[in-house]
């Protein structure tokens, strides 16, 4: 199976990871990586449609020709260094981003129009979620929140100001999940996390 080195920055941009991009069906990433490293099973469904290749992992539709609905780099905190390996056949060129890139740091890359990407935010119990959304790539972020001391989150975001909430979060957040959509990526407002939104620019603006 031939091995593939990707751009990290071309993902962020692209979608595509190389030569996995989110258009194709199950049996053209079989074809590209191999037999996955293993798969959940849908008692409703014959074949399995979530495939676990390293820190990668593909969801496809359930119906045939099984398309895929979004590929994600799970785990992606741990990413380091120059390259790093996802799968045995896929080592991605990190491009001077890691597992510690802020979302400022995103936004400010060059990577899209930052009037046109999307900071999400939202508040669940003693956690704050935060994603960026631009094109179809999603990037999750985790938050510490230990600098809310024994306040809810919820609390804490809505008594505070805005560009001091996103000072203090920005600061503190690690990558934790990115994902490839064969669409456009959002988070769904008002949802039951009653997400709230800034433009990548706005985001940007309170930063500085």
């Amino acid at each position: 199976m031939k091995k593939h080195l990707a751009s990290f920055r071309d993902f962020l941009v692209t979608g595509n990871l190389g030569p996995v991009t989110p258009h194709m069906t199950l049996k053209e990433v079989a074809e590209t990586l191999g037999p996955p490293d293993g798969w959940n099973v849908d008692d409703g469904h014959p074949v399995p449609v979530y495939w676990f290749f390293g820190n990668l992992e593909i969801s496809f539709d359930s119906i045939a020709p099984y398309q895929m609905n979004w590929f994600q780099i799970e785990g992606a905190a741990q990413l380091c260094g120059k390259s790093d390996s996802l799968t045995e056949q896929l080592k991605v060129s990190l491009d001077g981003f890691n597992g510690e890139t802020k979302p400022s740091e995103f936004l400010a890359a060059g990577l899209w129009d930052s009037r046109q990407a999307t900071v999400y935010y939202a508040a669940l119990s003693d956690d704050i979620l935060l994603n960026i959304c631009a094109g179809g790539i999603q990037i999750h972020f985790q938050v510490d929140t230990a600098f809310i001391g024994d306040r809810e989150a919820i609390e804490h975001l809505n008594e505070s100001a805005l560009s001091r909430f996103v000072r203090d979060v920005d600061s503190r957040t690690k990558v934790d999940s990115i994902y490839s959509y064969p669409r456009t990526a959002a988070e769904e407002i008002p949802g039951a996390l009653n997400w709230r939104s800034l433009s990548g620019q706005d985001y940007l603006d309170l930063i500085r």
